[in-house]
């Protein structure tokens, strides 16, 4: 499985635990070390404050490497809001032209809806193909967050890339035939929130009185790692990791030591034992527990 480095930590404060965004050296650092650790796919969006700016200022002074530097960039939300139809297609293609110039890249990997909604009208998917019609982008897709959206998503034959919310609570597109349609459909699958924005791996300790719901549960999860001597950092990346309808894994970090444990956690693994105990103690949670935006 390919790894992702995401993005959204580098341009804005991101995360249940307050995560900061780290200044532009300390992200150029990130970014190199990312690429000496064989990382070279990257996760932006224009929503994601100075994210794509940050990106394109470390591919812009490193020239010789934006060869082998793919990034995903998404269409922010609204953009189409109050505009005709006929005009969206033009819309997006200025817009995904304004990613790839802050970005610094002659071509983005793939353009992503980033308000699934979208892909309710067939009109914004045939608006969003343009872009890759104009060779802004090699591929287009949408970012999801329920299964609803996915399943829906896998109708157009133009979507290539889903990027879907997955880790040990979130079960979801287990349930339903996703995996296997996409399988067949060659769509290329990216999983997002593996941390579950950091609430996997915090000290139950430490949760915020927002989050107390979520205390027992995180619990039972860290007792299960503990049981097997594995860090709850290293269960849950690698829980991912051994799904095999996931293509890529993307996970954002706000520190070169983060990223170095985390590609140290994928190198060292897990048992089938403990997926498989994982797998039966979390099969079903409720929808709060893995729709971040229901934590506000």
């Amino acid at each position: 499985m390919k790894l992702c480095l995401g993005t959204v930590q580098l341009g804005m404060d991101y995360g249940v635990q307050g995560g900061h965004q780290p200044a532009y050296s300390k992200a150029d650092e990130i970014l190199s070390l990312a690429e000496k650790s064989g990382i070279h796919t990257f996760d932006c969006a224009a929503a994601y404050g100075e994210a794509e700016s940050v990106l394109g200022h470390y591919v812009g002074h490193n020239r010789e490497k934006t060869g082998q530097i793919r990034v995903i960039s998404k269409l922010a939300a609204g953009v189409f809001r109050d505009q005709p139809s006929g005009d969206w297609a033009d819309l997006a293609i200025r817009q995904a032209k304004a990613s790839r110039e802050r970005l610094h890249v002659q071509q983005l990997e793939a353009y992503l809806f980033h308000d699934a909604s979208m892909i309710q009208a067939p009109a914004a998917v045939t608006a969003l193909r343009e872009v890759q019609r104009a060779g802004v982008a090699k591929k287009i897709g949408v970012s999801v967050y329920s299964p609803e959206e996915a399943m829906k998503a896998l109708d157009y034959t133009e979507i290539e890339v889903i990027q879907i919310p997955y880790n040990v609570f979130d079960h979801r597109l287990d349930r339903c035939d996703f995996f296997e349609r996409a399988g067949e459909r060659g769509v290329q699958v990216y999983a997002r929130s593996v941390l579950l924005q950091g609430l996997l791996t915090m000290d139950t300790d430490r949760f915020p009185e927002k989050m107390s719901f979520a205390k027992s549960v995180v619990g039972r999860y860290h007792d299960i790692c503990a049981g097997y001597g594995i860090t709850p950092l290293r269960a849950a990346i690698n829980y991912v990791v051994k799904h095999p309808g996931i293509d890529c894994l993307v996970f954002g970090v706000d520190s070169p030591e983060q990223l170095n444990e985390f590609v140290d956690a994928v190198s060292a693994g897990i048992p089938e034992e403990l997926k498989e105990e994982l797998t039966a103690a979390f099969w079903v949670e409720e929808e709060k527990l893995v729709n971040p935006v229901l934590w506000k």
